[in-house]
């Protein structure tokens, strides 16, 4: 028998698909510029992102996270929307959707 105070399921691929795929874009544009010989700093934060897009990414596996998560996850694609200042357009796009898909974290509608 369900539990009937049990939060209902919602089906969060539409954040949580975009941020893995910002994800792997991320940590390959960061090898990108990590192979230039000037300019590799620029791949740290990319880097770092890519982590933890990974990281929001199986948080967000768990129906109990989402109306933890809506915050950083928030958080993560205004940065992923930032990456554009370094080349990064596939993470562009994946912010974008992230944020317009971001009501379906909220357990409460």
């Amino acid at each position: 028998m369900a539990d009937q105070h049990a939060p209902p399921h919602r089906d969060v691929s539409a954040v949580r698909i975009p941020m893995l795929i910002s994800g792997i874009f991320n940590i390959l544009v960061a090898l990108w510029w990590g192979s230039t010989c000037f300019l590799f700093f620029l791949g740290i934060p990319l880097l770092v992102l890519g982590i933890f897009e990974f990281i929001q990414f199986s948080k967000l596996a768990d129906p109990a996270n989402h109306q933890k998560s809506i915050g950083s996850t928030r958080l993560i694609g205004i940065f992923e929307i930032c990456t554009i200042l370094v080349g990064n357009l596939g993470s562009l796009v994946c912010g974008i959707i992230v944020l317009v898909n971001l009501e379906k974290l909220d357990d409460r509608r």
